[in-house]
């Protein structure tokens, strides 16, 4: 540990030398967010993640993920050193620790130098451009330190001003934000920038620094936040209400005040902060921003509408698997299949229309042919959801040592070739679903257990505002008013786990003519639903069209012993006449899009002779429904961070593609992948899945300029068809 000197020393000059603008070759900036603490231990810590921020004067300019993070305390402070890549920490014990940041050679992004003997962990802001710094306390007083290697972070730090006070000091404590570039400071109050120059002095007790002027850049900015890349710009940061636009980073020049970019990128949220250089040029616009070791330049052209996933022809039969807890063959259980969309719009109680019944084998499966010749009422529900028949099937039980069993499988039927060219990927079959128990009825109530004043405390609302994950799974088992244990078992019944026992059917066979399915909504509620999204990086657009009908698969929930299990999905394809999405955006742009999705969660009794034999509820997807005076459609969260060089660099190679300038691709055919934490409704948080087709598609225009424009596939090549989305670099 190096203690710091505090001796005196000669000013030659205030700030680092900047080079002339035909010499400068900065153009991409490494900026840092430390990311907000998810917990309240003070001995946790946070994620300080690496962004560069390329062309910060362009109108196209981006902030680009790189994928590196460290582990900061989180009660320390962080802040840049000045352009060199150089990063301090003021540590509670008394410390100053100053790191290198070496990523872009393969490196840690904090790799240690030196340790100081220097306590400023009360102070309340500090502000560096690696030759001074700047310590501010709470009451506006000031301490300047100087650095003798500004460049390594390994010099000494040397006090020269203690504890001046001014009117400018006070007022960069009292700022909302406040930064520094070469000898500028500038700091945001209030929607009002305003800067200082620090300049050396000479005064009879020696040389020192003072704060001298204040100039007011500009005013209205609305940002919480804000920071220079480099002289002559400044980027700024919005906090909202709504999760899907917080975070929103835009981008400004100053000397006129101008704005450059308005939708830099979303969604970045926690203290940020510019390694901010001497001076700044505009990029190579032939050029495709990247990170560390250029991307390889092999691969294959790909270009118009991919093949698509293969999908099954229509067929009347549906199948699927019922099982005990512990996944072995629940045989000789009864299999009643409805059509749960008959009368989806009443307000009371109705009957569930029976559609077939059937028995699972010796393995547990169970199969159904449909008549050719459906009930009138259910053949309209079919027509109304664009010739896809929902269904539910239900097998119910009582194990050994008395404990009630129910199963409850949705899927779908396609029985026209009409539906299969605008399905998502054909028949929905071949579940297979574990009884759970069913013991929440001891008395034929079921008592909800949601509260909205303890939903804030479950996954679903933990989740709801993050970006809903590619390829994700939200928790089978989720609670309503909590966060489930990682060890909970829904099968421990009276102390005693009855997954491997064997069930038995019902006294009186579901569907024997003297039991019915009664359904009663209890709660309905609109909710926009992620159903995709599109990726446009370098030099070009991107386009997601949701067009003429729903096209979504979306996740159903049951509670039967108290808490929620997720199950089959319900497709939703009823028509909307309408067009909604966004067109051609970017470049550096990728958003999610949403469409305002009615959910419903219904109460089911199974009523034999006026007793109540098993309740559960179940929560479904409804119907595309716009909300009065509400949007049509929306634009979600920002999801740029899966782009980008880095992203690119970490793909499988045989996943890659590239498109010639002025090219596209499109996605319009197959199935999108699944989105995790689509959508959150009373307390479940639920996935979705999106088909393309000719109305439904992820697109992507390339521009003009030179060299190849890099895609890849989420799961697959894109011209294979099995990408699900694709992203860009």
């Amino acid at each position: 540990m190096v203690s710091a000197s505090i001796a005196s020393q000669t000013i030659t000059t205030a700030q680092p030398s900047a080079a002339a603008d035909g010499d400068c070759t900065t153009y991409s900036v490494p900026t840092y967010v430390w990311e907000p603490a998810t917990t309240n231990n003070i001995a946790a810590k946070r994620v300080l993640r690496k962004y560069m921020e390329w062309g910060p004067k362009s109108p196209d300019a981006a902030l680009l993920d790189t994928l590196n993070t460290a582990s900061v305390p989180m009660t320390s402070k962080v802040f840049t050193g000045g352009g060199d890549g150089i990063l301090y920490e003021a540590a509670i014990g008394g410390q100053v620790k100053a790191y290198k940041d070496n990523t872009a050679t393969g490196g840690d992004l904090l790799t240690p130098v030196k340790t100081y003997s220097l306590n400023w962990s009360s102070a309340k802001r500090i502000l560096t451009n690696g030759q001074w710094f700047l310590v501010f306390a709470s009451d506006g007083t000031m301490d300047v330190y100087k650095q003798s290697s500004p460049t390594t972070g390994d010099g000494t730090l040397t006090r020269v001003v203690n504890g001046t006070k001014s009117s400018i000091t006070t007022a960069i404590s009292a700022a909302d934000d406040a930064w520094m570039v070469n000898s500028t400071v500038q700091w945001l109050k209030d929607g009002t920038v305003q800067q200082s120059t620090l300049l050396p002095v000479s005064l009879i007790t020696g040389p020192t620094v003072r704060l001298s002027g204040t100039t007011e850049v500009t005013t209205g900015i609305d940002a919480t936040q804000a920071w220079a890349p480099g002289p002559g710009t400044v980027s700024t940061q919005t906090v909202t209400a709504d999760p899907d636009t917080t975070g929103q980073v835009r981008t400004y020049t100053t000397g006129p005040w101008t704005q450059v970019d308005d939708d830099v990128r979303a969604g970045i949220v926690g203290d940020i902060m510019a390694d901010a250089g001497p001076c700044l040029t505009d990029p190579d616009p032939s050029i495709a921003p990247y990170f560390g070791t250029p991307p390889d330049d092999t691969g294959d052209a790909v270009a118009g509408d991919p093949a698509g996933d293969t999908i099954a022809p229509p067929s009347r039969t549906v199948t699927g698997t019922f099982t005990l807890g512990n996944g072995q063959a629940a045989p000789g259980l009864p299999v009643t299949v409805t059509a749960p969309d008959v009368d989806m719009d009443a307000s009371g109680e109705t009957k569930q229309t029976v559609v077939g019944t059937t028995t699972t084998g010796p393995d547990g499966s169970w199969s159904l042919t449909l008549p050719e010749a459906l009930p009138a009422s259910v053949q309209q529900a079919k027509d109304d959801n664009g010739g896809v028949l929902n269904l539910e099937a239900v097998a119910m039980g009582t194990t050994t040592s008395g404990v009630k069993m129910l199963a409850v499988d949705t899927l779908s039927a396609i029985t026209d070739q009409a539906a299969v060219d605008t399905s998502i990927a054909g028949p929905d079959n071949g579940h297979s679903v574990k009884l759970i128990p069913n013991t929440v009825d001891t008395e034929g109530n079921l008592k909800d257990t949601f509260a909205a004043s303890t939903e804030g405390q479950t996954y679903a609302a933990k989740v709801e505002n993050s970006p809903a994950v590619v390829d994700g799974d939200d928790p089978q088992w989720q609670s309503d008013s909590a966060t489930l244990p990682a060890d909970y078992d829904p099968y421990l019944v009276g102390g005693k786990n009855v997954a491997a026992e064997a069930v038995r059917p019902p006294v009186v066979p579901m569907g024997s003519g003297t039991c019915d399915t009664i359904r009663m909504p209890v709660a309905s509620k609109i909710k926009y639903t992620v159903v995709g999204e599109a990726h446009a990086g370098w030099d070009a657009k991107a386009t997601f069209e949701y067009e003429s009908s729903m096209n979504t698969s979306v996740e159903t929930a049951i509670k039967s012993n108290g808490d929620w299990t997720l199950g089959g999905s319900k497709e939703v394809s009823h028509s909307v006449s309408i067009s909604v999405g966004y067109t051609n955006k970017g470049p550096h742009y990728a958003k999610q899009y949403k469409v305002p999705i009615e959910y419903v969660k219904i109460k089911n009794q199974y009523i034999c002779s006026g007793s109540v034999r098993s309740t559960w509820y179940k929560i479904e997807a409804k119907r595309y429904k716009a909300p009065a005076g509400g949007a049509l459609g929306k634009v979600g969260k920002d999801v740029s961070g899966r782009d980008g060089s880095a992203n690119f660099n970490r793909s499988k190679k045989a996943y890659r593609n590239y498109i010639e300038r002025g090219g596209n691709a499109q996605l319009s055919r197959g199935k999108s992948i699944k989105f995790g934490s689509a959508v959150s409704f009373y307390g479940v948080s639920m996935g979705a899945k999106t088909g393309y087709d000719s109305n439904h598609k992820q697109k992507i225009t390339v521009g003009n300029k030179s060299g190849k424009h890099w895609v890849w596939g989420k799961n697959g090549s894109i011209s294979g068809g099995k990408a699900g989305v694709f992203y860009s670099k």
